[in-house]
């Protein structure tokens, strides 16, 4: 998780109660985490796409 700072606090707030909803919480950011930099990156391509590139505009 990239976000150190949320999966701390997180962390604090577990307990043997809701230990499954906070692994399943920081699982849950992780793959947001990992899908915004998926589109991050596709939205680079087309940006940056030699295609793009020789378009007329």
């Amino acid at each position: 998780m990239r976000n150190t700072w949320l999966a701390e606090q997180l962390h604090a707030l577990q307990t043997e109660d809701n230990k499954l909803v906070i692994e399943e919480t920081l699982r849950y950011i992780e793959q947001l985490e990992d899908d915004n930099e998926s589109l991050q990156v596709a939205l680079e391509g087309t940006i940056w796409s030699p295609k793009k590139w020789n378009e007329n505009r």
